[in-house]
């Protein structure tokens, strides 16, 4: 961690003997992980980092960037957005073993998968790993998410395996794969991480096609598909993006009109997955999303709390679900974005954390520090 900065802000608030009130006044202003290392200065710290916390907003989510070069030897960086902060900041731990390609589809599940491997990290910062045999059928691109105690390993399937829909579960406490009804077979021709987005919401997979907004929910208790429902918001939507609040399932369409590209966000509600629109992007902020690219304008989201990144190779754009159904919009540059992107592979997971997240990880030879 940046322990300087640690230590000036420990002398200046002792030598001003400041106590109380306005010690948990100064700790409100401070990055959550400066206050993981002042909590352990003494008593009174403790105590008033405690109340600071507890009398503040809830803190937002963080999103989390991970970089992974495309060639040998395949070195990977980790970087976190705190909106609590408005920071920037750089994990260093030590390195892993990338068995594959690192991704994510789904909001805070990160895993790699090889025909001898499959390691997934289930911690809000993605710094422990977990290594298991792999599914049975072999697959390039499938679905992968958690849902309660089950990891749902779905579609992705290569060519020459009997069935590319084929759906896996991985039981985290008997540790044992189990193979269940494939995907719905409409899902077909999109049976790909590229083509599906996902969410989790109690204890159900919500599976969206994003082109058309064709929906499925399975249940892995009873491991049956529901029927398929239509996303309808009233408008046209050229990419459904769904995630899960504390509010419940929402989406997140890239709309097109005469006016050009759009974003709104919409909740969900009830079994028959009604929409209602909660708000639209600024024009702005779309503008950011889409940087330098000119065509092929795409999107994609990560959800937690009540927070919905919605980012782009070049931007990050966030938006906070008040309550009373309005949406507080803000940006913040992605920190990865330079000319040699295509040199790269950028993963994003997004996860509540909390100071006693910040306080475990560091204390594993993981070290936070703020960017300039």
């Amino acid at each position: 961690m940046a322990a300087t900065e640690d230590q000036q802000l420990s002398t200046t608030i002792e030598d001003m003997q400041i106590h109380g009130d306005v010690l948990e006044t100064i700790f409100s202003h401070v990055p959550l992980i400066h206050l993981a290392s002042a909590s352990h200065v003494s008593k009174s710290w403790c105590t008033a980092v405690s109340s600071s916390l507890r009398h503040s907003k809830k803190p937002k989510p963080w999103l989390i960037l991970h970089t992974q070069s495309t060639r040998f030897p395949y070195s990977a960086r980790k970087y976190a957005y705190d909106p609590r902060s408005n920071i920037w900041m750089k994990i260093s731990q030590p390195s892993i073993k990338h068995i594959s390609a690192l991704k994510s589809s789904h909001s805070n599940f990160l895993y790699m998968l090889s025909p001898s491997k499959f390691s997934f990290s289930l911690d809000p910062l993605n710094c422990h790993w977990c290594h298991v045999d792999p599914p049975l059928v072999w697959r390039t691109d499938p679905i992968v998410a958690r849902v309660g105690d089950h990891i749902i390993v779905a579609g992705g399937a290569c060519d020459f395996e009997d069935d590319p829909l084929a759906l896996e579960i991985y039981n985290l406490t008997t540790r044992v794969w189990q193979r269940c009804d494939s995907l719905p077979r409409n899902l077909k021709d999109s049976a790909a991480s590229d083509w599906l987005s996902m969410a989790t919401t109690g204890e159900r997979l919500v599976v969206a096609e994003k082109q058309s907004g064709v929906t499925h929910c399975f249940d892995p208790v009873s491991k049956s598909w529901s029927d398929s429902i239509v996303l309808d918001p009233g408008q046209p939507v050229s990419s459904f993006n769904i995630g899960c609040s504390n509010n419940g399932l929402i989406l997140v369409g890239l709309c097109r009109n005469r006016n050009g590209e759009g974003v709104r966000i919409w909740g969900v509600f009830g079994e028959d997955f009604e929409c209602e629109e909660i708000g639209e992007m600024p024009v702005d902020y779309v503008e950011k999303l889409k940087g330098e690219s000119l065509e092929n304008f795409s999107i994609d989201v990560r959800v937690a709390g009540n927070v919905v990144y919605v980012y782009s190779a070049w931007e990050v754009v966030a938006c906070e679900l008040v309550d009373g159904g309005r949406c507080r919009w803000w940006s913040v540059r992605n920190v990865a974005a330079r000319d040699d992107l295509i040199m790269e592979r950028l993963v994003f997971t997004c996860s509540e954390v909390g100071i006693d997240e910040l306080q475990r990880v560091m204390g594993a030879e993981i070290e936070l520090s703020l960017l300039s």
